[in-house]
């Protein structure tokens, strides 16, 4: 898949810019979704379009403006994150709740709406951004509770979408993309000191190489951004 139509939430900074303005510099048309168009970024290949996961109605929307033109990828970045060093004592239900429908059911709502575009690319992916404190065999520190939570359910839908898209020759993807040097990165420390920053240019052409590698496992288990699998 050299070049074709992607969609790409949480497209108005961090990952998400970069994904989108990589791809569409590579000659794709990229469909660039952010809750405030004004933050997202401009140029050629690329669409800009007001998308909030938390609304239901905005996810619609968008669906409806895709129609039934063919998406080859869909990038599901938007999240939100609960702070660094959350602990048991931090956990509220409204952010438990908030982070469940931003990181795991958003993606899945996205997807959903998008599967009629989706069955008319070739070669079809979707790409859920995960990470790896959603790895409950590699917690050995605990808290962050909203962020944990919500990333092992995105984990689990990834592998459920792939299982009952895979006879329609949709792949799905649930990426690590690491530690990544943005605001919301930033925000954490690692305590084991076992992780290197990585800049989120580099993570956008480690996807496209993740795209373009027929040896990506596309059956919805958790990898890294070099292509591994990581334990659920």
């Amino acid at each position: 898949m050299k070049t074709g139509t992607m969609v790409v939430s949480g497209a108005g900074r961090g990952l998400g810019r970069a994904v989108a303005e990589h791809f569409a510099q590579g000659g794709w048309r990229v469909i660039a979704g952010a809750r405030d168009p004004g933050e997202l970024p401009r140029g050629e290949g690329v669409l800009a379009a007001e998308l909030d996961v938390l609304d239901p109605q905005s996810v619609a929307a968008l669906a409806t403006a895709v129609g039934m033109a063919p998406v080859d990828v869909l990038v599901n970045v938007a999240g939100v994150f609960d702070g660094p060093g959350a602990t048991l004592d931090d956990v509220r239900r409204e952010e438990m709740m908030e982070a469940f429908a931003v990181n795991a059911l958003g993606p899945l709502e996205l997807a959903r709406a998008l599967l009629p575009a989706l069955r008319q690319g070739r070669g079809s992916l979707i790409l859920n951004v995960s990470g790896l404190m959603g790895s409950i065999g590699l917690n050995k520190d605990g808290g962050n509770y909203a962020y944990r939570a919500s990333k092992a359910a995105l984990n689990a839908i990834s592998r459920s979408l792939a299982l009952d898209l895979a006879d329609e020759g949709i792949g799905v993807v649930a990426l690590h993309p690491g530690w990544l040097d943005t605001d919301m990165g930033r925000s954490w420390r690692d305590p084991h000191d076992q992780h290197d920053m990585v800049s989120v240019a580099d993570v956008a052409r480690d996807i496209q190489r993740l795209l373009e590698d027929p040896a990506t496992d596309r059956e919805g288990r958790l990898i890294d951004r070099h292509g591994t699998v990581l334990p659920w």
